[in-house]
Formats: structure tokens, sequence, C-alpha cells
């Protein structure tokens, strides 16, 4: 049996992102209705846009990379996976309930951001380099991982002063969810070590 990664179009689009596309135009319509019929704020509509954009950008990022012949297609199934996390703390109304469920969140959407990024790194960066300085590719995967935390999280604040919602939890919210995401990114980080450690005193 084929592997799905391997079915392409013409223009080289795996049978992956089309079916993950499918997945999040369902994903968005979804929202949309939920939010017009009043099961959540309306202020959730800004986060919505938000993340929108989020999957524009990396459509952008995407077809930019293809013609590098850096294939990312793997990233659009987490990318859906950690849009349906973010969907449900939201409908559980996490931050204010279940401030342990929006932490899981940031915590495994940040594994999942941590992988996205070392295997972007170790396809674009010359495969003698991060095989032989495993750790400063991991220190540069766990950087790009805390930027796009911060980035995120600065998102957020744009989004409550602008349209005066609630996406920044009180107190220690923000700090928490720069905590968590630095731990998802670096257990992926010290696992994949650990790993890279044992195949190389095997071989």
């Amino acid at each position: 049996m084929r592997d799905p990664e391997d079915i392409r179009t013409k223009r080289g689009t795996s049978l992956v992102v089309i079916i993950t596309r499918l997945l999040f135009a369902v994903y968005f319509i979804t929202v949309a209705i939920v939010i017009a019929r009043g099961h959540l704020p309306l202020t959730d509509s800004s986060w919505l846009a938000y993340l929108i954009i989020l999957y524009y950008l990396a459509e952008r990022f995407y077809a930019a990379f293809l013609k590098r012949r850096i294939d990312l297609g793997f990233a659009f199934p987490l990318l859906l996976a950690v849009y349906i996390l973010n969907f449900v703390s939201i409908v559980l109304q996490a931050q204010e309930k279940l401030p342990l469920l929006n932490r899981v969140e940031h915590f495994a959407s940040f594994v999942f951001v941590g992988y996205v990024i070392w295997v972007f790194f170790v396809q674009y960066l010359p495969q003698k380099v991060w095989r032989q300085h495993p750790y400063y590719t991991a220190l540069l995967v766990l950087s790009v991982s805390a930027l796009l935390g911060v980035a995120n999280e600065t998102v957020e604040l744009f989004i409550d002063t602008i349209w005066h919602t609630t996406l920044v939890g009180l107190r220690y919210d923000t700090s928490l969810d720069l905590l968590m995401n630095t731990l998802g990114a670096g257990l992926f980080l010290a696992v994949r070590l650990i790993l890279l450690t044992v195949e190389n005193e095997v071989t």
C-alpha cells in the first residue's frame, strides 16, 4: 500500500496536504457556525480571524519552501491537531474554568512546534552540520520555538487591547503559558537527542 505522502498532484502537492486542507475548511466552517449561533463569546471571532491568518501564513511558507524542495507537508496534520486542541480549550472555557487543560494545550502545541522546527532545520541544514552539532541544532530549535511563543502572547495582548477581549488570563497566565511552551519544545528535543545518542552508539 502506498504511503499517502507519496501520492501527489501534478503540482507536487501531497494527498496528505489536500486532505488536511479539506479538514481545515470543515474546521473553520464549524467554528464560524458555533460562534454565529452564540455558543461561544462573540469576542472569540477575533481569535478565529487570528487562526485563519496563521493558517494562511502556513500555506505561504509551505509554498515558498516547496519551491526550494523542502517539503513541510507533514506539518499540516500537526497544525490541525493544535487547532482542534485550541478549539476544545475555548469551548470548555479552559482559561477560566480548567486552567490545567489550558496548560496542557500549550505544552502539547509546542511539542508539535518543536518537532516541525526540528524537521525543518534537519532538512534545511547540511546533514553533517546537525549530526555533528545536534546540541547546537537543538538550541536553535528551542530559541525559535520560544520566539514563536512570545509572538503568540504578544498577539493575544494586541487583540485584548484592540477588541477588549480576555485572551490573556489573570495573574501569571502569560508566564505559565511561556513556561509550558518551553517545556513542550524542551521535552521533544530531550527525547530526540536521547534517541540520536542511542542511534549513534548502535552504529
